[in-house]
């Protein structure tokens, strides 16, 4: 029985409005070059910056300024901003839908954040 609830709830989040537009974003995103460019430059960036964290190095100013920088031009694109926000928004969901489980489980008031 709980297998299947949660076959189901996997199947109503993949219908959900907030999946579908940020896959619709996401594939505006794709199809526009400089957009998809720069959101592949500050993946990159990021992971650089990940790595010198784990290995304890510090970031120089010029490392951190190019990374901010990168990100105001990013949530300047329209586009961009866009997917972002969908993002935001599909994640919201599944957190709002892991909380309600947890709060199911330890036997606390389910209610969403909404």
């Amino acid at each position: 029985m709980v297998i299947l609830k949660a076959m189901e709830l996997g199947h109503e989040i993949s219908q959900s409005t907030e999946l579908q537009k940020m896959r619709e974003t996401e594939a505006s995103v794709h199809a526009d070059q400089a957009a998809a460019g720069m959101i592949q430059e500050f993946q990159v960036r990021q992971r650089v910056m990940a790595e010198a964290r784990s290995t304890g190095r510090k970031l120089t100013g010029e490392e951190q300024d190019e990374l901010v920088n990168l990100h105001q031009q990013m949530t300047e694109n329209p586009k961009i901003k866009e997917f972002m926000e969908a993002q935001r928004q599909f994640h919201q969901l599944i957190n709002d839908v892991n909380r309600i489980l947890q709060q199911a489980i330890t036997g606390n008031a389910c209610t969403p954040s909404g």
